[in-house]
C-alpha cells in the first residue's frame, strides 16, 4: 500500500538522508501491516522527521526524531519511506 503527497523538492529514500537533516515524509511504500505499525509510531505522510543517527554515510539502523519521540528503523524500512526537504 502507498500513501503519498506531492513534494516541492527532490524526493529520495529516508535511508539517503544525512544526520542532522530535517525532512518531511512524502510517501510510504510498504504493506498494510508495516504501514499500520509506522503510523502507530507517528510516522506517516506529512510527518516532519529529523535524522539523529545512521545517516546515508553510516551503517546499521537509523535513529530518527519525530517531535519528542525517538524511533529506530532498519535500513530496509527506511528505504521504503520517501522524503523531501522540509516543506
Amino acid at each position: 500500500m502507498t500513501q503519498s503527497i506531492t513534494p516541492s523538492g527532490s524526493v529520495r529514500c529516508l535511508s539517503q538522508a544525512s544526520v542532522g537533516e530535517r525532512v518531511i515524509v512524502v510517501a510510504v511504500n510498504t504493506d498494510q501491516e508495516l504501514l499500520s505499525r509506522l503510523m502507530g509510531m507517528g510516522l506517516f505522510v506529512g510527518t516532519k522527521v529529523e535524522i539523529l543517527q545512521g545517516g546515508k554515510d553510516q551503517f546499521g539502523p537509523m535513529r530518527i526524531g519525530i517531535e519528542q519521540t525517538r524511533i529506530a528503523l532498519g535500513r530496509d524500512v527506511a528505504a521504503a519511506i520517501a522524503v523531501a526537504g522540509e516543506l
